[in-house]
């Protein structure tokens, strides 16, 4: 799943008296010259310093090559500058105060390729997951586990990051809404999670509870789905 998302926010209704929504990209955060040194330090395995020199000094040639005049390729970008505004004739100057000079940014091939495989994923109402069963991976019976300790969840949008914290699959109190028990996840897609309790609580009634993100940003909180009423025998 792509991690660009985005928020759709209506459309004045001064503009079109259709109900029509615009697209926000929503973004992660912002990568600064000392996270992307580090980065590429990492990538490299060179000194970090050393990339963090490099930027500073490739920032300020695109400044200087900018304002010459000159459009820069940087990997996959063409950056380069474009005027806004309107003039009423052909001699007419540049004013500040109806013009603005502004940069602009186009996207080269391969990374355009790429842009055209994505499909961002829309968090208006912010993420979901939807349960459509939880069984006991051995008898198959719904809503319920038994000594095996192994559950399968089926449903959609149910993926799970296994080393994030905030995913995963708990059983807690419904009454007071304290984890009990915390299941391992062994495998987990859009689709399908089967995951192994270590312990299960005394038999009883607990609240079923799954956090997954399904590969969306990890800025963004995990879609919760709960099951009430699930039985441990």
């Amino acid at each position: 799943m792509s991690k660009i998302t985005f928020k759709l926010e209506k459309v004045s209704s001064a503009l079109t008296s259709k109900r029509l929504y615009r697209a926000s990209v929503q973004s992660a955060g912002t990568v600064g010259h000392e996270e992307l040194a580090a980065l590429l330090a990492d990538r490299t395995k060179q000194d970090a310093k050393l990339w963090k020199y490099f930027l500073d000094v490739l920032a300020d040639e695109v400044d200087d090559q900018l304002l010459q005049g000159n459009c820069v390729k940087l990997g996959r970008l063409l950056m380069g500058f474009a005027i806004r505004g309107t003039f009423a004739n052909e001699d007419d100057e540049f004013d500040p105060a109806t013009h603005q000079l502004v940069a602009t940014m186009r996207m080269l091939n391969p990374l355009k390729s790429k842009m055209a495989a994505e499909i961002p994923e829309n968090v208006t109402s912010g993420l979901s997951c939807i349960i459509s069963s939880a069984m006991d991976a051995v008898t198959k019976r719904s809503s319920e586990i038994i000594g095996t300790h192994r559950l399968l969840l089926q449903g959609r949008r149910l993926g799970i990051s296994p080393d994030n914290p905030d995913e995963g699959v708990w059983l807690t109190d419904q009454d007071s809404g304290k984890t009990v028990a915390t299941a391992t996840v062994e495998r987990s897609d859009s689709q399908t999670i089967d995951c192994v309790f270590e312990a299960l609580p005394e038999p009883g009634l607990y609240t079923l509870v799954v956090a997954c993100r399904n590969g969306a940003r990890e800025s963004l909180a995990p879609a919760i789905a709960r099951i009430k009423g699930f039985a441990v025998k």
